[in-house]
């Protein structure tokens, strides 16, 4: 066991590998009758040795096990912190080209061998690569103390990048190779490039000598014939996966952990009464790796040993060894109660506020999947500029189930929320877009429902009418009048700072490099659609200052800290 008190350097990978010592080193590792765990060790530093022992980042984007686990233990091996992707889109792929920051890429796609000096072919190199069992081992001081860097989104569709220490990953490990059992083999349907496939689908597996199954499945059959094959007897997954396979055959007693997204309580049940699978519901995030776990639909979340929760306001803060400077507060909403338990309300930004009225995104979603025939369903608020929100809803439907109409959907709805609750759009659609983390895909699910389909803009024209004065002309059709505020159409502060007074300045002063804060701002009246504002800004004496008005009245004013 390691503690996550050691200081970094004392944090030797070898502590995640020496795991693999628990069990014959002569057993796979990854599927049935394949490499061995002294295969992945001496696979591992294969790698390292073609990385040159160049420390900085190491992208890892290899999308199969037998070729992921290799790379992220050799670039860690090398001392290199390993970036994961969010995609491996072209515009992804050219910003890591771009990035000097970026040593090497390590990818199994062969297409992509010839993209660039810095890509490394994993599945080739591993075929080429000496064994290299008796090289001296690292020295302590060679891991990285950044493990691991990532880019998340989560809900929040803000994506910002998250970094973990090797101090964090190993003790937030070596607590869950305390909570749950003992594993024989593990497949995952989660990316590994995911934060949650990372450490379910690679890191605990190693840590409990358990087998790692490396596939391309996505049916509920092939997945299914895999389970059967390899004899897996742990699947780590998320709702969007599972509800797939609720509904077809698949093998029996299974144990199942489930995140990435909420775990409605119907597919629990049902996958614990079709399937007789015993499923554990993770709560976590990347910045605060898992927070608590659940058995039961039906019963509260407990906190992992180590995780202190509060929650001031009803907002969720998480404090551990494993977070992300050691505190993190969350835009989720709970109720605390005795021993460490809690309820989960849900986030913050699932409240669905209309009139006045108030009602939970997933009660309302929850309330239509109870529709005999019903198999899914997704909801969306559309806020249109000028008019109130409304909800839109997407809706699979079994094909040999009951018929379900629009008819059957809104009296549900109207049976248990208000009136302003029943969605005015309501599409049959074969399939919720979802990305491949399991989570709504919300720019495909808008565009499905024929939602946000006019031309919106990003742009506020600002013109120089004098010195130090400028006229803004605010679009109607500008994109930050949608979702902001209920029923009316209100351009958010933030955006006046960004898109009218920052760029007055860099017009009119272009020495001024960037804004590092704002003192005394003051926003007095709102700003709608087609108004035109008027802009001044004065430098004197080292003090920016500027105030934006609307007809010779003051809409903001402040002082502006600068470079």
């Amino acid at each position: 066991m390691v503690s996550c008190d050691a200081a970094p350097g004392e944090l030797m990978l070898s502590d995640l590998l020496s795991s693999l010592g628990r069990s014959d080193r002569s057993q796979p590792w990854v599927d049935r009758d394949r490499e061995t765990q002294l295969d992945l060790v001496a696979h591992a530093r294969g790698i390292a040795a073609l990385l040159d022992g160049r420390r900085g980042r190491v992208v890892l984007s290899c999308g199969q096990a037998r070729s992921y686990v290799p790379g992220l233990l050799g670039a860690w091996l090398a001392g290199a912190t390993v970036e994961l992707l969010p995609n491996v889109q072209q515009g992804t792929l050219d910003r890591v080209d771009a990035d000097e920051d970026v040593a090497y890429v390590l990818h199994d796609v062969a297409a992509r061998q010839a993209r660039s000096p810095k890509a490394i072919y994993v599945p080739g190199a591993l075929a080429n690569a000496r064994d290299s069992t008796g090289a001296a081992e690292p020295r302590p001081t060679a891991w990285p103390e950044i493990a691991v860097r990532l880019t998340t989104s989560g809900t929040t569709e803000r994506p910002k990048y998250v970094t973990k220490s090797m101090a964090q990953l190993i003790g937030e490990i070596d607590v869950l190779a305390a909570v749950f059992p003992g594993a024989r083999c593990v497949l995952s349907t989660v990316p590994l490039s995911h934060f949650y496939g990372l450490v379910f689908g690679v890191l605990l597996p190693l840590r409990l000598g358990a087998r790692i199954v490396s596939h391309e499945a996505l049916l509920p059959v092939d997945i299914a014939a895999i389970v059967e094959r390899e004899s897996v007897d742990l699947l780590i997954s998320t709702p969007a996966h599972l509800r797939a396979m609720a509904a077809a055959a698949m093998p029996r007693g299974l144990r199942v952990i489930s995140s990435a997204a909420r775990m409605p309580p119907d597919l629990h049940m049902r996958l614990a009464t079709d399937h007789g699978w015993h499923v554990t519901d993770l709560l976590g995030s990347t910045e605060t790796g898992v927070i608590a776990t659940r058995h039961h639909p039906m019963h509260p979340w407990t906190a992992l040993p180590g995780v202190k929760l509060s929650a001031p306001d009803d907002r969720l803060v998480v404090e551990s060894p494993w977070c992300d400077g050691a505190r993190v507060e969350l835009d989720d909403r709970v109720e605390l109660r005795q021993g460490g338990t809690f309820e989960y309300l849900g986030r913050s930004g699932e409240l669905v506020k209309i009139a006045g009225k108030r009602a939970h995104a997933h009660a309302i979603e929850a309330t239509v999947l109870a529709v005999p025939g019903v198999t899914d369903v997704a909801l969306v608020v559309h806020a249109a500029v000028g008019k109130e929100p409304r909800v839109a809803l997407a809706v699979c439907v079994a094909t040999d189930g009951p018929a379900v109409g629009r008819d059957d959907i809104t009296g549900v709805i109207r049976q248990q929320f208000d009136a302003v609750f029943v969605p005015k759009i309501i599409k049959i659609v074969p399939r919720i877009p979802r990305t491949e983390r399991g989570k709504l895909d919300t720019p495909a699910m808008r565009e499905l429902l024929g939602l946000h389909t006019t031309a919106t803009t990003h742009h506020i024209p600002v013109r120089r009418v004098g010195p130090g004065q400028y006229l803004a002309d605010i679009p109607h059709d500008l994109v930050f009048f949608r979702g902001h505020f209920d029923g009316v159409a209100i351009l958010p502060g933030a955006v006046l700072i960004e898109r009218v007074v920052w760029p007055v300045v860099k017009a009119e002063l272009p020495e001024i490099n960037a804004l590092r804060g704002i003192r005394r701002l003051r926003f007095r009246r709102p700003v709608f659609p087609d108004q035109q504002l008027s802009v001044t800004v004065k430098h004197d004496h080292g003090r920016l200052t500027f105030e934006v008005s609307c007809a010779a009245s003051v809409v903001a004013s402040g002082q502006l800290l600068v470079d």
